[in-house]
C-alpha cells in the first residue's frame, strides 16, 4: 500500500503545535497557570457530564414532533410490510439507515416512539471525538477541547440530539467525514476517498445533504492543483466521484412516495399554486424574466447596457490568451451577473482567492476592469428594472426596499435560507459565528502557504457547503438544514481566536487566553444556558412555553398532542364527528374520522394519496377544500375540527353559519365546535 503523505506546511503546523503545547504544559507548573489549566480540566468535564445528561435525561417525556411522527409512522409500515412502504402505495425513503436503526430497537422492545431519538442522542455523542480530532487538526489541542466543550453544552446540539429525525445522525456522519476529508485534502492520502465515498453514501441514505458531500468529494482535488491539467490520479478520482454523485443524487431528488400504487393526486391538480402577492410572482426568477420580456424598452436596454459591455469584457478575457481557473470564473460571474444574481457574483471572486485560483495583484489587473464594469451595468440595470417592476403592497421602507433586493440576492439564497432564521431564533449566535468566520476568513487569505493547510481546507468546505445548502432551495426557512455545519463553525472561529492570540502573546498566555475569550463569547450567546439543560425534562422547556415561534422553530416546535387526545376522549363520544388539520394525532387517539388538508396548502402534495381521497400519513379520508369540510360539518350533529390556532379566525368567519366556538386551545392547536345548521336550529 502506498505510504501516507504529509505535505511539509502541515509537518511545519504539527511541529509548532506540539511545541505550544509543551510549552504551555511546562509553563503550566506555575502556580496560577496551573490553576487555569485544573479548571479548563474541570470545566471541559462538567460540560459533557451536563451534556451528556441533558442528552439522555426523560428522552421519551416530550410529544411527538410532526416530523417525528413521519418518521414512527413509517418505521410502524416498516415493521408490518418489511419495506417503508405506504399502505396506498409508494415509499418513505427519507431517513431510511434510521428508519431500519428504529425498527430493530423496537423489535427488542424500545418504544418506537423513543428509538429515533435514542439513535439521534447517541449519534451526538459519537460526533464529539471527531469534533477533537478536526479541532486538533486545524488549531491543536486547545482549540480541539475547547470545540468539544462548547458543542457538548450547547443547547442547540442537545435539543437535536434529543429530536428523532435524521439532523443529529447526519451530523455525526458528516464530522467523521471531514475527518477523512482532511486527510485526503491536507495529507493527500487517496486511501480517505473510499471511507469519502462510504461516509456519503451512508449520509445520503440518512438525509438529503448528503448530496452535499457528494459535491465536496470533488475539493480535494480543486485544493491540491489549481490548474486546468490533471494528473492520471486526479481523473481517476474525479471519474469516481462524479459516478457517486450522479447515483446520490438520483436518490435523494427522486419522490419515491408516487413511484408505486395509484396516482396520489387528482386529475388535473396543478402544483403551482398562485401567490397573493403580485410583488413576489414578480420576484421570482421566471416572474423577473417575463416581466422583462413584457417590457420592450427595458429589454432593449438589457441588450444595449448589460449584454454589451459584457460582451466587451468576455472579449478583454479572450485577449489575456490565458485559459485557467480564475479566467472561467470571471465568465462565471459575467453569467452571474447578465442573470441578476448579484450576490453570486460578488462570491465568485472571494472564491477564487480562497481556493487560490487567483491572487489579489491578478484581481486589480487592469485588464480585468472591462469585467467589473460589465458586472456593475448588471447591477445598476437590475436594480433599476426591479424598482420599475415590482409594486409591493404598502409597508415599511425597509420591507419595499427587500422587496426589491430579493430577487438580485435569491442565488444562494442566504438572506432566507440563514440571516433570517439565524436573526429570528439566536442573533448573537450568528453573528459571533459569521465574524468569527470572516477573521479566520482573513487570516486563511494572508497566509502563503506551500502547500493545503488544514483552517484553509475546513474553511472552503464550511463555506462551501453553507452556500450550496442556501441554493439548494430547502421547502422552509428553519436553522436546521444547516445544522451539521454548526460545529465546524465553531472550530473555525475558536482557531481564529488562537490565532490571535498566538501572533501577540508568548504561547502559554496564548492558550489561557484562547479559553478564557472562547468561553467567553460562548456564554454570551443565547446557546449557552445550563439552567435550560438541567431543567430539560420540565413541560416549560419540553412544550417550547414562553419562547418566540423562532425559537420554538430553532429547537424543533412540539404541542401537547397527548392533552389533546385525553380531552378528545373526554368530549368526542357518540356521534361527534373529529376532523383533524395536524398530524400526529392519530398516533395517540384513533378517534379521528377525517383528515383535514387544502389543495392550495404547501404541504397537500405530500400528504394526499390515491388520486387525493387518502391522508397519506393516518390512512383516513382526506377533505381537500372548505367545501367539503362544510358538507362533513353539515351531515353530522355536532364536529370538532383540530387545526393550528392561527387559522382559527379565518375559520370563525368563513363557516359562521355552523356557529363555530373554540372548545379547547393550547399552544399552537385549537378545537373549533361545529354544530348543523339543523342542530342549532332545534336547540
Amino acid at each position: 500500500m502506498p505510504r501516507k503523505t504529509t505535505s511539509p506546511q502541515h509537518e511545519r503546523q504539527r511541529l509548532a503545535v506540539k511545541r505550544n503545547v509543551l510549552a504551555g504544559f511546562r509553563n503550566a507548573r506555575k502556580p496560577a497557570e496551573g490553576a487555569y489549566a485544573l479548571l479548563a480540566l474541570a470545566a471541559l468535564g462538567g460540560a459533557l457530564a451536563l451534556g451528556g445528561l441533558a442528552r439522555f435525561k426523560a428522552l421519551g417525556a416530550a410529544p411527538l414532533a410532526v416530523d417525528e411522527y413521519f418518521m414512527v409512522r413509517s418505521t410502524q409500515n416498516l415493521l408490518r410490510h418489511g419495506w417503508p412502504v405506504f399502505d396506498c402505495g409508494g415509499f418513505y425513503t427519507r431517513g431510511l439507515v434510521l428508519q431500519y436503526l428504529t425498527a430493530c430497537l423496537s423489535l427488542l422492545g424500545v418504544p418506537v416512539d423513543l428509538g429515533p431519538r435514542l439513535i439521534s442522542a447517541v449519534s451526538s455523542l459519537v460526533a464529539l471525538p471527531a469534533v477533537f480530532l478536526i479541532g486538533r487538526r486545524v488549531k491543536g489541542d486547545v482549540v480541539a477541547l475547547v470545540a468539544v466543550a462548547i458543542v457538548a453544552i450547547s443547547v442547540w446540539e442537545t435539543e437535536m440530539a434529543r429530536f428523532g429525525r435524521m439532523y443529529a445522525p447526519f451530523q455525526a456522519v458528516f464530522l467523521w467525514y471531514v475527518v477523512f476529508f482532511l486527510r485526503r485534502s491536507v495529507d493527500g492520502d487517496r486511501r480517505a476517498e473510499l471511507p469519502m465515498i462510504g461516509l456519503t453514501v451512508l449520509g445520503a441514505l440518512l438525509w438529503e445533504g448528503g448530496a452535499l458531500l457528494a459535491l465536496a468529494n470533488f475539493l480535494p482535488v480543486l485544493l491540491q492543483r489549481r490548474s486546468l491539467l490533471r494528473a492520471k490520479d486526479d481523473w481517476t478520482s474525479l471519474s469516481r466521484f462524479a459516478v457517486v454523485f450522479l447515483v446520490v443524487y438520483w436518490f435523494v431528488t427522486t419522490d419515491f412516495r408516487t413511484l408505486a400504487g395509484t396516482p396520489a393526486l387528482p386529475d388535473g391538480y396543478d402544483p403551482s399554486v398562485a401567490t397573493n402577492n403580485p410583488a413576489e410572482a414578480v420576484s421570482s426568477v421566471s416572474g423577473l424574466w417575463a416581466a422583462l420580456v413584457s417590457r420592450r424598452v427595458w429589454l432593449v436596454c438589457y441588450l444595449v447596457l448589460p449584454l454589451a459591455a459584457s460582451i466587451a469584457a468576455l472579449r478583454a478575457l479572450w485577449l489575456r490568451k490565458t485559459l485557467d481557473l480564475a479566467a472561467l470564473g470571471f465568465v462565471a460571474m459575467l453569467g452571474a451577473a447578465l442573470a441578476h444574481q448579484l450576490l453570486l457574483a460578488c462570491l465568485i471572486p472571494f472564491l477564487l482567492l480562497l481556493f487560490r485560483f487567483s491572487s489579489w495583484q491578478e484581481l486589480t489587473a487592469a485588464n480585468l476592469r472591462l469585467v467589473y464594469f460589465a458586472v456593475a451595468a448588471c447591477a445598476m440595470f437590475w436594480l433599476a428594472f426591479t424598482y420599475a417592476a415590482i409594486k409591493p403592497p404598502a409597508a415599511t421602507f425597509s420591507q419595499g426596499l427587500l422587496a426589491h433586493i430579493s430577487p438580485l440576492i435569491s442565488f444562494p439564497d442566504f438572506l432566507n435560507q440563514v440571516a433570517r432564521p439565524w436573526a429570528r431564533a439566536v442573533p448573537q449566535l450568528g453573528i459571533g459565528l459569521l465574524l468569527g468566520i470572516a477573521v479566520a476568513t482573513v487570516q486563511v487569505l494572508r497566509e502563503n502557504e506551500s502547500g493545503v493547510s488544514s483552517e484553509r481546507a475546513v474553511l472552503v468546505l464550511l463555506v462551501c457547503l453553507l452556500l450550496a445548502a442556501c441554493a439548494s432551495g430547502a421547502p422552509r426557512s428553519e436553522t436546521r438544514y444547516i445544522f451539521f455545519l454548526y460545529p465546524l463553525g465553531i472550530i473555525v472561529t475558536a482557531s481564529a481566536v488562537a490565532a490571535f492570540f498566538e501572533a501577540r502573546a508568548v504561547p502559554s498566555s496564548a492558550l489561557v487566553a484562547t479559553v478564557m475569550v472562547c468561553a467567553g463569547l460562548f456564554m454570551l450567546s443565547e446557546d449557552f444556558a445550563p439552567r435550560y439543560l438541567l431543567a430539560i425534562d420540565r413541560p416549560v422547556n419540553l412544550l417550547r412555553l414562553n419562547m418566540t415561534p423562532g425559537q420554538q422553530s430553532h429547537l424543533v416546535t412540539r404541542d401537547n398532542t397527548p392533552a389533546l387526545a385525553a380531552w378528545l376522549r373526554d368530549h368526542a363520544s357518540g356521534g361527534v364527528t373529529v376532523v383533524s388539520a395536524y398530524q400526529s394525532l392519530d398516533f395517540y387517539d384513533p378517534k379521528v374520522d377525517f383528515f383535514y388538508v387544502d389543495q392550495n396548502d404547501f404541504n397537500y402534495s405530500s400528504y394526499a394519496c390515491n388520486y387525493g381521497t387518502i391522508d397519506r400519513w393516518s390512512n383516513r379520508p382526506l377533505l381537500q377544500s372548505q367545501t367539503a369540510l362544510a358538507t362533513v360539518i353539515g351531515a353530522s350533529s355536532s364536529t370538532y375540527f383540530i387545526t393550528y390556532s392561527t387559522r382559527v379566525g379565518a375559520l370563525l368567519t368563513q363557516l359562521a353559519r355552523y356557529q363555530p366556538r373554540v372548545a379547547w386551545q393550547s399552544g399552537h392547536l385549537s378545537v373549533v365546535a361545529f354544530k348543523a345548521p339543523a342542530t342549532a336550529a332545534r336547540l
